[in-house]
């Protein structure tokens, strides 16, 4: 298949509110150019969740989780009956412009490159618990986790998080929910930071940890150790696939999730909730854990 960038594919946006942003691009596959009906036929959809919240720097508090939680709805309701779908996350902005003249395109990459949005997500917002009280704090975290994480842990469609820069925490842990994680390779660390703060993990965020991390070094040195991870240090310790240019992040994670198109892996008879049931049934204790787990429940209590 050629480059899914090398066509013209029609986008548009689906959700665009305070910071957060969906747009879906259709995979149109004649040679004329796209009509307004392409939307309504069976072309293959990439569906693109844009967090940028940056003066925020992306993070988790009960803004956010909201904003995510009518996102995912959208990206869920659109194309009702449509199976051929793929989800990015990103913490990068939208583009103001979708021309596709390779001159244009070039001069958007490079203006990119110079002023790229610097967090994926920093985290759960440690000012706001500071400021709430004490009973807001353990509802949030557990609405985070129910609402948002459990629900892309076992989204009905490949997901590809395209990580722009620093990925903190929460913004890991979203990270991690995604079938794939693409980093950008010249600047940005990944860390899990709570003990460094003083932080339990909490049962879901550990079981989640353990269900896409396969590696007890990089638990003991990431989770125990708080360690930051490079972008290089990420693909080798197997947080992340692969680690690109920041120009070419964007791209990289299309063509990743082109390649996870159902009718690209063959998957002639695809069912979205059966696709559903299946990521149920492979991380079965992170997402109980994140489903129905509570901050109170004990760190040796039973999922």
């Amino acid at each position: 298949m050629s480059s899914p960038s090398s066509k013209p594919h029609p986008t548009k946006t689906l959700f665009h509110r305070n910071g957060i942003t969906v747009t879906a691009t259709v995979l149109t596959t004649n040679k004329n150019a796209p009509n307004e009906n392409d939307d309504d036929n069976d072309s293959p959809v990439i569906l693109t969740l844009h967090m940028h919240r940056h003066h925020e720097k992306n993070v988790i508090n009960p803004t956010m989780i909201e904003l995510l939680r009518q996102a995912l709805d959208t990206i869920e309701s659109c194309y009702d009956g449509h199976h051929c779908k793929s989800l990015i996350v990103t913490g990068l902005s939208p583009p103001s412009s979708t021309n596709n003249d390779p001159d244009v395109k070039q001069q958007q990459q490079q203006h990119q490159k110079q002023s790229v949005d610097k967090f994926f997500s920093n985290g759960l917002d440690l000012q706001w618990f500071t400021n709430a009280s004490s009973s807001s704090p353990p509802l949030m975290i557990e609405q985070f986790c129910s609402q948002i994480l459990a629900r892309l842990l076992t989204f009905p469609m490949r997901t590809v998080a395209a990580l722009n820069g620093h990925t903190i925490g929460a913004g890991l842990f979203i990270a991690l929910c995604c079938d794939y994680r693409i980093m950008r390779s010249e600047r940005g660390y990944i860390q899990w930071p709570e003990s460094k703060l003083g932080m339990r993990l909490t049962k879901g965020f550990a079981e989640l940890s353990k269900a896409k991390i396969d590696s007890n070094v990089v638990l003991r040195e990431g989770v125990l150790g708080a360690k930051r991870y490079t972008p290089e240090e990420a693909v080798s310790a197997g947080i992340v696939d692969d680690a690109v240019d920041v120009g070419e992040l964007y791209e990289r994670a299309f063509e990743c999730a082109v390649e996870g198109l159902p009718e690209n892996l063959g998957l002639d008879y695809f069912d979205p909730e059966k696709f559903r049931a299946v990521k149920v049934e492979l991380y079965t204790d992170a997402y109980r854990a994140l489903r129905f787990g509570k901050v109170e429940d004990l760190p040796h209590s039973r999922i």
